[in-house]
């Protein structure tokens, strides 16, 4: 099969998984502002059919907060887990199940209807703020809970990091459990820094990962397979606040966006990524975290089995390739877990 075969059906895979899996579910009939109690959860230990691997004898937990899936008629999906939402756990946080033991709660998410649509700003505020408090809701319930003490990697996407941003910021960075933090992977969400600076931008002191050994700091990026447009959704810091619990983190030109590769912590040096596309096709691509005046990227070249350029670019080109983010380096962030764990464990004597 040529490259471009590939990347077509590789295009379509995409498709399918994250705009064309809820077409056979029935349209919800739950209010979006219905209160649920306690916490839906899509992944957890013991669950039968659990999307996300089901592993219970990690050494740590994962809590994973999915990104934008939700076909879900209103400005807010319900807390039933649906098609959509299990085969993006399936795809991005199961890999993560041979290193720790995955915590992924349901949460009233902003839909892509809301996402594409919406043309007013409190409108998606509202939305942005409920599917925030519905994912501290779930982290307090965890921590209270189901936690018994154990280190946590948070692992975010999208809307997913966008949410785990304000998180980290108000209920994670000045509390106790900032020490139980050993590491936060927060994809294709424009994690900020001060310009020059591992901190200073949306944490003061939970750092930019720069060696593997490293534990309670974040590993972020953005992957594109071809320059950046003058548009682009990711890699450039916004210059006005954000909507949702987001309006409440930095803006302005004296941040930038963070760009950890996770094969090269603490380099701006070309590296090979090793990941998993759709499909279970195993990758590799050439990487390197751009830098200078323009946007901070992970900018991917060559590989296979489909050269990076031509590796779909959805929803639009400005997205880069936000829909294999985490895809494409899948087997280095695992990998990353697993030497971040044993510092955790060795430091903390378990």
């Amino acid at each position: 099969m040529s490259a471009h075969s590939l990347a077509m059906r590789l295009a379509t895979m995409l498709a399918i998984t994250v705009l064309g899996t809820g077409c056979a579910q029935a349209l919800s009939t739950q209010p979006a502002g219905a209160v649920t109690a306690p916490t839906t959860w899509l992944c957890r230990p013991g669950q039968p059919d659990n999307p996300c691997g089901g592993n219970s004898g990690a050494p740590v937990d994962c809590f994973y907060v999915y990104p934008t899936v939700s076909l879900d008629p209103g400005a807010n999906s319900d807390l039933r887990p649906g098609l959509e939402e299990r085969t993006v756990a399936a795809q991005q946080a199961a890999p993560f199940s041979s290193a720790c033991t995955v915590w992924a709660p349901m949460y009233r998410q902003s839909t892509l209807r809301g996402l594409f649509a919406a043309s007013d700003p409190t409108a998606r505020n509202a939305a942005l703020e409920r599917a925030y408090q519905d994912v501290v809701n779930a982290w307090t319930d965890y921590l209270t809970h189901h936690n018994r003490g154990r280190g946590v990697v948070l692992i975010g996407h999208s809307q997913g990091t966008y949410l785990l941003r304000a998180l980290i910021r108000e209920r994670i960075e000045n509390t106790t459990a900032r020490k139980q933090l050993i590491s936060a992977l927060l994809i294709g969400g424009n994690v900020l820094v001060r310009k020059g600076s591992t901190t200073g931008g949306d944490f003061t002191t939970v750092p930019a990962c720069t060696a593997r050994g490293q534990i309670g700091c974040v590993v972020a990026y953005s992957a594109y397979g071809r320059t950046p447009p003058p548009d682009t959704r990711f890699g450039t810091a916004p210059r006005a606040a954000s909507y949702g619990p987001a309006g409440r983190l930095p803006f302005g030109p004296q941040y930038s966006v963070l760009c950890t590769n996770p094969a090269a912590l603490g380099s701006t040096a070309s590296a090979v990524l090793h990941g998993t596309l759709p499909g279970g096709l195993p990758s590799s691509y050439s990487a390197r975290c751009t830098t200078g005046a323009g946007p901070h990227v992970l900018q991917l070249r060559g590989g296979s089995p489909v050269p990076a350029n031509l590796l779909p670019e959805l929803p639009q080109a400005n997205w880069g390739l936000h829909l294999l983010d985490i895809d494409v380096a899948d087997r280095d962030l695992v990998g990353l877990v697993r030497s971040q764990t044993a510092t955790y464990l060795a430091t903390a004597g378990r």
